[in-house]
């Protein structure tokens, strides 16, 4: 988990403890969190695939001739 998710989490256990909160509302709370998660991995692979793309940028065969024309 990111920081930024440790420190929702983090919030969230402290209103819970502080207030009291329903089941539901923690049950989604976690959902929430979950996709965070996953969102920001998402992000990191994708991130990298863009990266890698651009490094191994090159120009097809056809395409180099075609311009050299």
């Amino acid at each position: 988990m990111s920081e930024r998710a440790e420190f929702f989490k983090e919030k969230m256990n402290v209103v819970q403890a502080e207030q009291g909160c329903p089941p539901e509302f923690l049950a989604l709370m976690e959902d929430m969190l979950a996709e965070m998660a996953e969102l920001e991995r998402s992000n990191k692979a994708l991130r990298r695939a863009v990266l890698k793309s651009g490094q191994a940028s090159t120009m097809s065969t056809r395409l180099r001739e075609a311009l050299y024309e």
